[in-house]
């Protein structure tokens, strides 16, 4: 598969873990995606995507069971070594678009999903399925790139595509020398805070949605539809 074999060469090296504070005010997506699954948390906790697995450590005091999916062989093979001999951490390989989660209807109690979505072929069915395995009053968390934040207005009203992770209009990796792989890291979709939001609800069957802004100014969390990435908390 190509985005498996993609996400295998990218993630072969894979730098030190990083640790992911509890802050009051997150500046990035991992800190909001840790402040926010650490409120109120109890029970069973899935991360689709757990990447490097900071986020699901920063949370494993939080929760009595955690379970973190990746698509890459790669990905999976380095988080069973990080958990390697914590019981409450559970891993597998799982390619959410091809096949079921093999957990029971309700079984979670916090799903997360942060820098996912925009590279799925089919994301109402996905947030279907996510919403399947959460209790009742569970709840569903995204991060995704906002596509109307207001650098990305600036370069569409320009006439440039307004790339979210890459740059040169997806074509240029972050070091500024070599070409991307997949155009912007193979991002599929983009989203604003009103549009995702609409989907959780008219799509997915959500029964309510939050919306939060982070970031370094004032601005993000004021006014997070201009100024912050999108991150929303669904609930079922």
């Amino acid at each position: 598969m190509r985005l498996t074999h993609h996400y295998d060469r990218k993630y072969a090296h894979q730098d030190q873990v990083p640790a992911i504070a509890h802050v009051a005010r997150p500046t990035d997506r991992f800190e909001m995606l840790v402040a926010i699954a650490a409120r109120g948390a109890a029970g069973r906790y899935l991360e689709v995507g757990a990447g490097s697995g900071a986020t699901l450590r920063a949370l494993e005091p939080c929760y009595d069971e955690l379970v973190g999916t990746e698509l890459a062989p790669v990905r999976v093979e380095q988080l069973e070594r990080l958990f390697a001999g914590q019981p409450k951490v559970r891993v597998l390989r799982h390619d959410l678009e091809a096949e079921p989660l093999g957990f029971a209807d309700g079984h979670f109690d916090t799903v997360a999903m942060s820098a996912v979505i925009e590279h799925l072929v089919d994301p109402i069915r996905v947030l279907g399925e996510l919403r399947r395995v959460l209790r009742p009053g569970g709840r569903l968390l995204i991060d995704t790139p906002n596509i109307a934040k207001w650098t990305r207005r600036i370069k569409l009203a320009a006439g440039f595509f307004p790339a979210t992770a890459s740059l040169d209009e997806g074509l240029l990796a972050y070091d500024r020398k070599t070409p991307t792989d997949l155009h912007d890291e193979g991002h599929l979709h983009y989203f604003t805070f009103r549009s995702l939001r609409r989907i959780c609800l008219e799509r997915a069957g959500f029964s309510a949605v939050e919306q939060h802004g982070y970031g370094r100014t004032f601005l993000s969390r004021r006014w997070p539809t201009m100024f912050s990435d999108v991150f929303l908390v669904a609930i079922k």
